[in-house]
């Protein structure tokens, strides 16, 4: 037992040591970090601890809860939450733990009036606030307008919906001004999403939140899916932000216009994805007619769920065209799947080393995800 604690305390302090290494460091000296900052199981539990519970993290869309009482469930790092649009037309995040013995209070998705524990029938306003705790109400030392479900920091912002869980981190949106002076002309906000889904893979969160964010591989992993769409050779790194960073992808000059664009897009907007990513774990690209995005949950140090989705700036786009967008999106998702798949595996092996990257327009967003690490792990 003490030999193991003390290879896990040499493995943590190895990985934290190579961040600190890194910074002030440009994008001709990057290199890759070692394999176990991607396989440790300590490591991931202080990502959890001062990312995922620390930090903005993506849980949806603000149209999944449109109208008053519109509500969904989802999970977080073994915290369960209820997603809701209040009374007062806010969106509030609120715990989804009864307040009487634990019980997870509703599940799934829909519009009500009031969420109703199944196990004792403790029931509460769409606030939070408790109504009703049958057969307990009159007791002395029990105030019934004092109890509610708690709540969580909330954002929105481009129409995503961000929780913080420990409700310590700076506000979201001063932190992402670069980025949106950048996409304001797509008008995000406005997208509906139109598909959605969610699965395990076999990979660290850390390599797919890369994997979505370098063009370095487009070319040759998605050679029959996005080459000709967003080549290699197009990328263009933009510098990062406080909380944000990412790469144009361009289009060819003679590839057809896809979709319905907004009148407010340039030429130049209308000719590429400005893929991006509001880290620990929210990756997209926006292109004129559609969002696609990516949102990551560890799982273990092998593992991730992956929630990913479409939203389309025209909500009555038709069936095929809807589908044809649907079908690149996840085959090109579903090559990436199995890529990292055989990535995680090569990470174990003992001959493993690190790297050179690619120049930034390539690979300099591995970089600039390897330096928000350092500022929030250090």
């Amino acid at each position: 037992m003490m030999l193991q604690c003390f290879s896990e305390l040499q493995t943590m302090h190895a990985i934290t040591d190579s961040l600190r290494k890194i910074i002030g460091l440009g994008y001709d000296k990057a290199w890759s970090m070692p394999s176990e900052f991607y396989t440790s199981s300590e490591f991931l539990a202080l990502e959890k601890e001062r990312l995922f519970r620390s930090q903005w993290v993506c849980v949806g869309r603000s149209h999944q809860v449109s109208q008053v009482g519109d509500y969904f469930t989802t999970e977080l790092v073994g915290e369960p939450l209820i997603v809701v649009r209040t009374n007062d037309n806010q969106v509030k995040i609120l715990s989804n733990v009864c307040r009487h013995r634990g019980s997870v209070v509703v599940k799934g998705s829909g519009n009500t009036t009031s969420f109703v524990c199944p196990y004792h029938a403790w029931s509460y306003h769409v606030d939070g606030r408790l109504r009703r705790a049958p057969l307990i109400e009159a007791r002395a030392d029990f105030d019934l307008a004092r109890c509610r479900l708690p709540d969580f920091a909330c954002e929105i912002w481009g129409g995503f919906i961000y929780v913080n869980l420990d409700n310590t981190a700076l506000p979201l949106t001063p932190q992402l001004t670069g980025l949106s002076d950048l996409i304001k002309h797509y008008h995000m906000d406005n997208m509906v999403e139109l598909h959605s889904e969610e699965s395990i893979w076999e990979t660290n969160w850390k390599c797919l939140t890369e994997n979505f964010m370098e063009g370095y591989h487009l070319s040759t992993i998605h050679n029959k899916t996005l080459h000709q769409i967003t080549p290699t050779r197009l990328c263009q790194h933009f510098p990062p932000g406080e909380g944000y960073f990412g790469y144009f992808a361009n289009f060819p000059e003679k590839l057809e216009q896809r979709g319905l664009y907004h009148p407010d897009l340039t030429h130049a907007e209308r000719q590429r994805s400005v893929m991006f990513a509001v880290p620990p774990s929210h990756v997209a690209s926006v292109t004129g007619h559609i969002v696609t995005y990516l949102y990551l949950q560890p799982d273990t140090a092998d593992t991730v769920k992956v929630k990913r989705g479409i939203a389309f700036s025209d909500s009555d786009i038709l069936e095929c065209d809807r589908q044809a967008a649907i079908d690149l999106f996840e085959r090109t998702m579903a090559e990436d799947q199995t890529q990292l798949a055989r990535l995680q595996i090569g990470l174990k092996s003992s001959s493993v080393e690190t790297g050179p990257l690619a120049p930034a327009d390539y690979e300099g967003n591995v970089w600039d995800f390897y330096h928000y690490l350092a500022r929030k792990l250090l």
